[in-house]
């Protein structure tokens, strides 16, 4: 009976080494995840660029992870409604969150205390096609600088619309400290945005280029700059904001993460499917042909560096960004 006990100890305290370090299957390792359907919560409303991309390649990884990839709709305030929702859920790999830019600019904005340090980033998974200012054609602007001037021959006229916390309140502050005149006027995503200059109640938008490709060619839409750091391969007589002083200048790198403290192991598998989908996947890179967009992808630690210069650059603006 003695001897039944001691070894019975020494089984616990070997299991409970192996627990604590990690060697157990259940501990971790990730091996049996996942076992039930993933949930990605795109911050953004159906139809945006986020929404799009994600749920492009949510239905391969239903293939390389072997269990549904459901994907649900939590927007509002820049994108922070439904980050807030997957911090706060559980850290056991079936709660996902796709955001971008949108996660930094809510920090400096206030919107949160936080950024993207408080998840497990897992990797960029898109970049969108490049975004641009467009304005109706009927308002005669021809180039960035007949805008620009229109402001300020006319001040609080034109109607932009900025996404408070969102990457498009970044083009309002830089335009304004550059000295445009705009009349600010507060929109939802991209969906949203592309209304409100449809129905003619603002006068300029920020949208991604493949979004609005076929009012451009139609002549309804024209196109003044873009914010990307480099002139677009498909529009390479768009000049960026930063050839015209704005201090604006971003991809939209949509990226998924998990909750903090979420296993690594789990945060890899997942990494690693998106990425097997990226660059192996036939179908998916005619997707993203059909979209304009290039293949992207960083892996956790290339994401968490992403992030971390991102915020750091933005965060020289938090007075202005504050004051709108």
């Amino acid at each position: 009976m003695k001897k039944l006990l001691i070894v019975s100890l020494l089984i616990a305290l070997v299991a409970g080494f192996a627990f604590a370090n990690g060697t157990t299957e259940t501990a971790s390792s990730g091996t049996k995840w996942p076992q039930k359907p993933i949930n990605i919560v795109v911050a953004f409303g159906a139809g945006g660029n986020s929404d799009v991309n994600t749920r492009a390649i949510a239905k391969y990884l239903q293939k390389e992870l072997g269990q549904p990839v459901v994907v649900t709709n939590v927007s509002g305030s820049g994108g922070t409604i439904g980050a807030n929702q997957v911090k706060d859920a559980a850290n056991d790999g079936y709660t996902i969150l796709c955001s971008q830019l949108s996660m930094n600019v809510a920090k400096v904005v206030g919107l949160v205390d936080y950024a993207a340090d408080a998840f497990e980033p897992a990797c960029v998974f898109s970049q969108a096609s490049d975004e641009v200012l467009v304005a109706r054609a009927e308002t005669g602007w021809k180039t960035f600088e007949d805008m620009f001037n229109a402001t300020l021959a006319e001040p609080g006229k034109y109607r932009l619309t900025s996404n408070a916390g969102a990457s498009t309140q970044w083009i309002a502050v830089a335009l304004t400290k550059a000295g445009a005149k705009f009349n600010i006027v507060p929109s939802g995503g991209s969906g949203e945005r592309l209304k409100l200059l449809l129905g003619k109640h603002v006068d300029v938008i920020a949208m991604n280029y493949n979004a609005i490709k076929d009012y451009v060619d139609s002549g309804e839409f024209v196109i003044l700059a873009t914010d990307s750091p480099k002139r677009p391969y498909n529009l390479p007589n768009v000049p960026t904001l930063k050839e015209k002083g704005v201090d604006c200048e971003y991809y939209y790198y949509n990226t998924f993460f998990f909750p903090k403290g979420t296993d690594k192991a789990i945060v890899e598998k997942f990494a690693n499917a998106c990425k097997n989908v990226i660059e192996n996947n036939a179908e998916y890179a005619q997707f993203l042909e059909q979209q304009m967009q290039p293949k992207a992808y960083l892996g956790p630690a290339e994401t968490v560096k992403y992030y971390e210069n991102e915020l750091a650059h933005i965060m020289q603006y938090q007075a202005d960004f504050q004051s709108k």
